[in-house]
Protein backbone atom coordinates (compact mmCIF):
# COMPACT_ATOMS: atom_id res chain seq x y z
CA UNK A 1 0.00 0.00 0.00
CA UNK A 2 1.22 3.49 -0.84
CA UNK A 3 -0.01 6.93 0.03
CA UNK A 4 -0.87 7.57 -3.63
CA UNK A 5 -3.85 5.20 -3.62
CA UNK A 6 -7.27 6.82 -3.74
CA UNK A 7 -10.89 5.78 -3.53
CA UNK A 8 -11.86 3.63 -6.48
CA UNK A 9 -13.68 5.51 -9.28
CA UNK A 10 -16.89 4.19 -10.82
CA UNK A 11 -16.30 1.53 -13.44
CA UNK A 12 -17.79 2.00 -16.92
CA UNK A 13 -19.63 -1.31 -16.91
CA UNK A 14 -20.62 -3.68 -14.12
CA UNK A 15 -19.76 -7.34 -13.93
CA UNK A 16 -22.08 -9.91 -12.40
CA UNK A 17 -19.49 -11.20 -9.93
CA UNK A 18 -19.77 -14.13 -7.57
CA UNK A 19 -20.25 -14.22 -3.82
CA UNK A 20 -17.08 -15.86 -2.57
CA UNK A 21 -17.17 -18.12 0.52
CA UNK A 22 -15.04 -17.11 3.49
CA UNK A 23 -14.94 -17.14 7.29
CA UNK A 24 -14.36 -14.17 9.57
CA UNK A 25 -14.28 -14.14 13.36
CA UNK A 26 -15.80 -17.62 13.39
CA UNK A 27 -18.73 -16.67 11.14
CA UNK A 28 -19.29 -18.20 7.73
CA UNK A 29 -19.71 -15.44 5.20
CA UNK A 30 -20.05 -14.55 1.56
CA UNK A 31 -17.98 -11.77 0.04
CA UNK A 32 -18.72 -9.69 -3.03
CA UNK A 33 -15.69 -7.91 -4.42
CA UNK A 34 -15.93 -4.83 -6.62
CA UNK A 35 -16.03 -5.14 -10.37
CA UNK A 36 -12.50 -4.67 -11.69
CA UNK A 37 -11.14 -5.11 -8.18
CA UNK A 38 -7.68 -3.54 -7.88
CA UNK A 39 -6.60 -3.75 -4.23
CA UNK A 40 -3.08 -2.57 -5.02
CA UNK A 41 -4.38 0.68 -6.49
CA UNK A 42 -7.58 1.60 -4.70
CA UNK A 43 -9.28 1.48 -1.33
CA UNK A 44 -12.93 0.48 -1.19
CA UNK A 45 -15.81 1.05 1.23
CA UNK A 46 -16.92 -1.97 3.25
CA UNK A 47 -20.57 -2.98 3.67
CA UNK A 48 -21.44 -5.51 6.39
CA UNK A 49 -24.90 -6.97 5.80
CA UNK A 50 -26.85 -8.72 8.58
CA UNK A 51 -29.67 -11.02 7.46
CA UNK A 52 -32.98 -11.87 9.10
CA UNK A 53 -34.01 -14.79 11.31
CA UNK A 54 -35.09 -17.17 8.53
CA UNK A 55 -31.70 -17.03 6.85
CA UNK A 56 -29.80 -18.55 9.78
CA UNK A 57 -27.96 -21.85 9.25
CA UNK A 58 -24.67 -23.32 8.16
CA UNK A 59 -25.07 -23.50 4.38
CA UNK A 60 -23.38 -20.12 3.80
CA UNK A 61 -26.01 -19.40 1.18
CA UNK A 62 -29.31 -18.46 2.78
CA UNK A 63 -28.10 -15.02 3.90
CA UNK A 64 -28.05 -13.95 0.25
CA UNK A 65 -31.81 -14.41 -0.24
CA UNK A 66 -33.20 -11.04 0.85
CA UNK A 67 -31.97 -7.53 0.27
CA UNK A 68 -28.25 -8.00 -0.11
CA UNK A 69 -28.68 -9.07 -3.72
CA UNK A 70 -29.22 -5.38 -4.51
CA UNK A 71 -25.53 -4.70 -3.96
CA UNK A 72 -24.82 -7.14 -6.79
CA UNK A 73 -27.03 -5.35 -9.32
CA UNK A 74 -25.19 -3.96 -12.35
CA UNK A 75 -26.04 -0.28 -11.65
CA UNK A 76 -24.89 -0.47 -8.03
CA UNK A 77 -21.68 -2.31 -8.89
CA UNK A 78 -20.98 0.17 -11.69
CA UNK A 79 -21.43 3.34 -9.65
CA UNK A 80 -20.51 2.24 -6.12
CA UNK A 81 -17.57 -0.20 -6.13
CA UNK A 82 -17.45 -1.73 -2.66
CA UNK A 83 -16.56 -4.83 -0.69
CA UNK A 84 -19.74 -6.41 0.65
CA UNK A 85 -19.59 -9.05 3.38
CA UNK A 86 -22.66 -11.05 4.40
CA UNK A 87 -21.99 -13.24 7.45
CA UNK A 88 -24.42 -16.00 8.41
CA UNK A 89 -25.63 -16.55 11.96
CA UNK A 90 -25.82 -20.20 12.94
CA UNK A 91 -29.18 -21.82 13.66
CA UNK A 92 -30.37 -20.93 17.15
CA UNK A 93 -28.21 -17.81 17.37
CA UNK A 94 -29.05 -14.15 16.79
CA UNK A 95 -27.40 -10.83 16.13
CA UNK A 96 -28.60 -9.65 19.54
CA UNK A 97 -30.65 -6.54 20.25
CA UNK A 98 -33.77 -5.78 22.27
CA UNK A 99 -35.69 -8.85 21.11
CA UNK A 100 -32.90 -11.26 21.92
CA UNK A 101 -31.59 -10.30 25.34
CA UNK A 102 -28.82 -7.94 24.33
CA UNK A 103 -25.35 -8.68 22.98
CA UNK A 104 -24.58 -12.18 21.71
CA UNK A 105 -21.49 -14.01 20.56
CA UNK A 106 -22.59 -13.55 16.95
CA UNK A 107 -22.97 -9.82 17.49
CA UNK A 108 -19.48 -9.59 18.94
CA UNK A 109 -18.18 -11.54 15.95
CA UNK A 110 -19.72 -8.97 13.60
CA UNK A 111 -17.79 -6.22 15.38
CA UNK A 112 -14.62 -8.31 15.26
CA UNK A 113 -14.92 -9.06 11.55
CA UNK A 114 -15.54 -5.38 10.84
CA UNK A 115 -12.40 -4.39 12.71
CA UNK A 116 -10.41 -7.16 11.03
CA UNK A 117 -11.44 -6.08 7.56
CA UNK A 118 -11.08 -2.36 8.30
CA UNK A 119 -7.40 -2.98 8.99
CA UNK A 120 -6.80 -4.38 5.51
CA UNK A 121 -5.04 -2.19 2.99
CA UNK A 122 -7.83 -2.49 0.40
CA UNK A 123 -10.54 -1.17 2.76
CA UNK A 124 -11.31 2.51 3.28
CA UNK A 125 -11.62 2.62 7.08
CA UNK A 126 -13.46 5.94 6.82
CA UNK A 127 -16.32 4.27 4.95
CA UNK A 128 -17.51 1.28 6.95
CA UNK A 129 -21.25 0.69 6.60
CA UNK A 130 -23.64 -1.53 8.54
CA UNK A 131 -26.84 -2.74 6.87
CA UNK A 132 -29.42 -4.89 8.67
CA UNK A 133 -32.75 -6.47 7.79
CA UNK A 134 -35.33 -7.61 10.39
CA UNK A 135 -33.31 -9.64 12.94
CA UNK A 136 -30.22 -8.07 11.41
CA UNK A 137 -31.59 -4.59 12.01
CA UNK A 138 -32.64 -5.49 15.56
CA UNK A 139 -29.07 -6.49 16.30
CA UNK A 140 -27.70 -3.72 14.11
CA UNK A 141 -29.31 -0.99 16.19
CA UNK A 142 -27.60 -2.34 19.28
CA UNK A 143 -24.25 -2.52 17.51
CA UNK A 144 -24.58 1.14 16.55
CA UNK A 145 -25.18 2.06 20.18
CA UNK A 146 -22.40 -0.11 21.57
CA UNK A 147 -19.88 0.85 18.87
CA UNK A 148 -20.64 4.50 18.13
CA UNK A 149 -17.33 5.21 16.36
CA UNK A 150 -17.04 2.09 14.23
CA UNK A 151 -19.37 2.71 11.28
CA UNK A 152 -19.63 5.81 9.13
CA UNK A 153 -23.28 5.10 8.33
CA UNK A 154 -26.00 2.47 8.59
CA UNK A 155 -29.24 1.38 6.95
CA UNK A 156 -31.70 -0.44 9.21
CA UNK A 157 -34.72 -2.10 7.58
CA UNK A 158 -37.80 -3.31 9.50
CA UNK A 159 -35.92 -3.69 12.80
CA UNK A 160 -36.62 -2.65 16.38
CA UNK A 161 -34.71 -0.75 19.04
CA UNK A 162 -34.92 0.45 22.60
CA UNK A 163 -36.44 3.97 22.54
CA UNK A 164 -34.04 4.87 25.35
CA UNK A 165 -31.27 4.77 22.75
CA UNK A 166 -32.69 7.77 20.91
CA UNK A 167 -30.27 10.21 22.52
CA UNK A 168 -27.34 8.21 21.13
CA UNK A 169 -28.79 7.85 17.64
CA UNK A 170 -30.50 11.10 16.67
CA UNK A 171 -27.29 12.69 15.38
CA UNK A 172 -25.95 9.63 13.60
CA UNK A 173 -25.79 8.92 9.86
CA UNK A 174 -28.46 6.24 9.93
CA UNK A 175 -31.44 5.75 7.63
CA UNK A 176 -34.14 3.42 8.89
CA UNK A 177 -37.03 2.05 6.86
CA UNK A 178 -40.22 0.35 7.93
CA UNK A 179 -43.42 -0.76 6.27
CA UNK A 180 -46.49 1.12 7.43
CA UNK A 181 -48.38 -2.19 7.59
CA UNK A 182 -45.70 -4.33 9.25
CA UNK A 183 -47.36 -6.81 11.62
CA UNK A 184 -44.20 -8.83 12.31
CA UNK A 185 -41.92 -6.14 13.74
CA UNK A 186 -43.87 -3.04 14.84
CA UNK A 187 -42.69 0.33 13.56
CA UNK A 188 -43.50 2.11 16.86
CA UNK A 189 -39.91 2.62 17.96
CA UNK A 190 -38.71 3.69 14.52
CA UNK A 191 -41.39 6.37 14.64
CA UNK A 192 -40.31 7.36 18.15
CA UNK A 193 -36.71 7.77 17.04
CA UNK A 194 -37.86 9.87 14.09
CA UNK A 195 -39.83 12.13 16.45
CA UNK A 196 -36.84 12.45 18.79
CA UNK A 197 -34.61 13.29 15.83
CA UNK A 198 -36.94 16.05 14.66
CA UNK A 199 -37.12 17.48 18.17
CA UNK A 200 -33.32 17.47 18.51
CA UNK A 201 -32.61 18.73 15.00
CA UNK A 202 -30.70 15.50 14.38
CA UNK A 203 -29.52 13.73 11.27
CA UNK A 204 -31.04 10.25 11.61
CA UNK A 205 -33.49 9.60 8.79
CA UNK A 206 -36.68 7.55 8.76
CA UNK A 207 -38.83 6.49 5.82
CA UNK A 208 -42.14 4.72 6.34
CA UNK A 209 -43.34 2.84 3.29
CA UNK A 210 -47.08 3.08 2.65
CA UNK A 211 -48.84 -0.17 1.81
CA UNK A 212 -45.80 -2.26 2.72
CA UNK A 213 -45.72 -5.01 5.33
CA UNK A 214 -42.64 -6.68 6.79
CA UNK A 215 -40.95 -7.18 3.41
CA UNK A 216 -39.70 -3.60 3.29
CA UNK A 217 -36.36 -4.85 1.98
CA UNK A 218 -37.80 -5.19 -1.54
CA UNK A 219 -38.49 -1.49 -2.19
CA UNK A 220 -35.53 -0.34 -0.08
CA UNK A 221 -32.90 -2.30 -1.98
CA UNK A 222 -34.49 -1.42 -5.31
CA UNK A 223 -34.15 2.31 -4.55
CA UNK A 224 -31.10 4.02 -6.10
CA UNK A 225 -31.45 6.86 -3.57
CA UNK A 226 -30.59 4.55 -0.69
CA UNK A 227 -27.28 3.53 -2.27
CA UNK A 228 -26.43 7.10 -3.23
CA UNK A 229 -26.99 8.25 0.35
CA UNK A 230 -25.14 5.35 1.94
CA UNK A 231 -22.01 5.55 -0.17
CA UNK A 232 -21.84 9.34 0.22
CA UNK A 233 -21.26 8.98 3.97
CA UNK A 234 -17.75 9.14 5.35
CA UNK A 235 -16.06 9.82 8.66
Amino acid sequence: MTSTRTQAPPVPAAQAGDWLPDTFAGLKARVLLPAHYQPDRFVYPLVVFLHGSRERGDDNQAQLKLGVHGFNSPPVRAHFPAIVVAPQAAAGTTWGGVWYGGPTAAQRSVVSLTRELAARSSVDARRLYLVGVSMGAIGGWEILVREPELYAAAVMVCGDLDPAWAGQLTHRAVWSFHGADDTVVPNTHDRALAAATRAAGGTARYSELAGVGHAAWTPVFDDPAMYAWLFAQSK
